[in-house]
């Protein structure tokens, strides 16, 4: 600022180039964000995939990639479904004030000791599969 005077007239149009440019920036994000959404459809559709399930198309010399994301949780219900049938349900089980509830843990170094549960684990962990777009 100019000087410690206030001058509303002055401070008024430093208020209306805020809000002008505000405006003009949520207008060009929404812009940005109909073009991202564009051009993941095109490297969806015509990208070519890499060993990770990434996807990628050079247009113009630009490189487009549809980033693969996937996340791991572990499916108690699942598990617990299992213990119980399998006959390891004392052993990985934990009781909270009145409530028995599978030990995570527990299950997993019972899959330790016995490889053959291996498969029958990493079963009880779910995948989530999401995508980002990056240029």
């Amino acid at each position: 600022m100019e000087n410690d005077t206030y001058n509303e007239e002055h401070f008024t149009k430093i208020v209306e180039e805020f809000v002008s440019q505000k405006k003009f920036l949520s207008s060009l994000e929404t812009k940005v964000d109909k073009l991202k959404k564009d051009l993941s459809t095109l490297v969806d559709k015509f990208g070519t995939p890499d060993e990770n399930g990434h996807r990628w198309l050079n247009v113009g010399g630009h490189e487009l990639k549809r980033e693969r994301r996937v996340s791991k949780s572990f499916s108690t219900e699942t598990a617990t479904e299992w213990a119980k049938a399998n006959g390891y349900w004392d052993d990985v089980k934990e009781t909270i004030p009145a409530h028995d509830v599978l030990n995570e843990d527990k299950l997993l170094g019972i899959a330790w000791n016995d490889k053959s549960l291996t498969a029958a684990v990493q079963s009880f962990y779910v995948e989530k599969e999401s995508w980002a777009f990056k240029a």
